[in-house]
C-alpha cells in the first residue's frame, strides 16, 4: 500500500461511522471478502477499553468467552490482514507475544511505556516524537507511514522492589 493510498484510507476512516463498513470497504478494495469471523474479531478489538492492548490469544479468549468458535489460525491470519490493511498496528510490547491496537486515525497518536518487570503498559502522547520521526523520514528520503515510540523501564511499583 502506498502512502497516498494510506492517506486516502485515513481520510475515509475519519468520516466513517461504522467499523464494519470501514472493514468492508478496505477488504473489497484489496480483493478480500468480509467474513463473519473478521467482523467479530474487529468487534472484540473495538470493545477493548482505551489503553489496553490485546494479543491474538487474548482475542481468542474473548471470543470463546462470548460463545464464538473461531480457530486461532483464523484469528492470527485476520489480525495480520488487518495490520496489512492499515486498520491495526502490531506492537512488540513484550518478548513473548505481539499485541494489537487500532492505527491512526482510529486511535490518536500515542506512544508506550512498558514495565520490563510486570508488563504494565502506559500510553502517553508527545507531539515532538512525531515531529522528530517525520523530520528524520523526510531528511532521509522516506515517506512516513507510522511513528511509534516504546520506552522499556520499570514502573513505580516494580522499581522500589529492586532497591537493596
Amino acid at each position: 500500500m502506498t502512502q497516498s493510498d494510506s492517506s486516502k484510507i485515513s481520510e475515509r476512516l475519519y468520516l466513517e461511522d461504522s467499523p464494519a463498513e470501514v472493514l468492508r470497504m478496505l477488504l473489497n478494495q484489496e480483493g478480500f471478502r468480509i467474513t463473519e469471523q473478521r467482523q467479530k474479531i474487529l468487534q472484540v478489538l473495538r470493545e477493548v477499553p482505551e489503553g489496553e492492548h490485546l494479543s491474538a490469544e487474548d482475542v481468542q479468549d474473548k471470543l470463546t468467552a462470548s460463545g464464538e468458535k473461531i480457530g486461532f489460525s483464523t484469528i492470527y491470519r485476520a489480525l495480520h490482514l488487518l495490520v496489512d490493511l492499515g486498520i491495526l498496528r502490531e506492537l512488540n510490547l513484550s518478548e513473548e507475544r505481539k499485541f494489537y491496537e487500532f492505527c491512526n486515525p482510529l486511535m490518536g497518536a500515542h506512544h508506550h511505556l512498558v514495565c520490563a518487570e510486570c508488563g504494565t503498559v502506559t500510553e502517553f502522547e508527545d507531539s515532538t516524537i512525531f515531529s522528530l520521526g517525520s523530520n528524520e523520514a523526510l531528511n532521509r528520503g522516506f515517506s512516513l507511514l507510522d511513528c511509534q515510540f516504546t520506552v522499556r523501564g520499570l514502573c513505580p511499583h516494580c522499581a522500589p522492589s529492586l532497591s537493596v
